[in-house]
């Protein structure tokens, strides 16, 4: 009887969802299993090259994170899902934990992961990400729901229908996670977070790109809040869109700050790093 599955959708990185369904196959667990890929990339299709606990499923067009992390939930046979993405690696076995985290008071389990670049060198940016989000100091004893990850979740099959899935309005970059967090909290359901430094996060963007899909994200940021206009507070939308965020964030601000975090390292880089972080946002709400 398949107790668990684990659903990990991939778009156009062959190498990469090699790595981490193979680190998933090289543990043992007390809990059968299955693997549900979601490859979305139409163009590069994916041979069924695993393990027979895997299925490999080929979009014939790209559907987007949140559809396909749906479609596998659909196709599901486990009474628990776990959603890894394409980029993780993981360590050890934490499946089992998790199960017996959800077999007992907690409908959702979620874990911070340790981003590190694919070659192995330092990223100064890594080491910001490292301290935030999940990874903050004393976070274990007083997350939010709206840090929810989908980068390595589990959560109960029922109560995951019950309260509509992945909400399938979001496009492009980001947001839905959080959202889905914020739907479990708003249905009574109850999240543990799991602290752990077992799973790997291949993080190989540079610093462009990572605020260029900040600002991407925008939309998606926007109607979140419009969503859920009573956690306003928690995401400080008021200032981000208030005349003294344009005031801060102009774009010569933003460009040297960008130049900036180029150049320097150590704390004051990540200082610099934050500023970028709401300065992405605040201007991904102007578009």
């Amino acid at each position: 009887m398949i107790r668990m599955s684990i659903i990990i959708p991939t778009y156009n990185r062959p190498d990469s969802i090699k790595r981490t369904v193979n680190s998933i196959l090289d543990h043992d667990t007390k809990n059968y299993y299955e693997i549900i890929v979601i490859n979305d990339s139409p163009e590069h299709p994916i041979e069924s090259f695993f393990d027979k606990k895997v299925t490999v499923v080929n979009n014939e067009e790209n559907i987007g994170r949140s559809k396909a992390r749906n479609k596998g939930a659909d196709m599901a046979q486990g009474d628990i899902l776990f959603f890894i993405d394409d980029d993780i690696e993981m360590k050890d076995n934490l499946f089992d934990t998790y199960v017996e985290l959800m077999d007992g008071d907690f409908d959702a389990v979620f874990s911070n992961v340790n981003n590190v670049r694919t070659d192995g060198t330092v990223c100064t940016l890594n080491k910001f990400l490292n301290t935030r989000g999940a990874n903050k100091k004393g976070f274990e004893d007083n997350f939010k729901s709206n840090y929810f990850t989908s980068a390595f979740c589990g959560i109960k099959k029922d109560f995951f229908n019950k309260i509509g899935k992945f909400d399938e309005n979001f496009t492009g970059y980001g947001w839905e996670d959080p959202e889905l967090g914020l739907r479990i909290e708003k249905n009574g359901g109850k999240i543990k977070f799991f602290k752990t430094d077992l799973l790997l996060h291949y993080h190989d963007k540079s610093l462009d790109k990572w605020v260029n899909q900040l600002e991407n994200s925008g939309a998606n940021f926007k109607y979140v809040i419009e969503k859920y206009p009573e956690y306003n507070d928690r995401f400080n939308y008021d200032f981000l869109t208030s005349w003294k965020a344009g005031l801060l964030f102009n774009p010569c601000s933003f460009a040297i700050g960008k130049m900036k975090a180029k150049l320097f390292g150590g704390i004051m880089n990540f200082i610099i790093f934050r500023f970028l972080f709401a300065g992405a946002l605040y201007r991904g709400l102007k578009k």
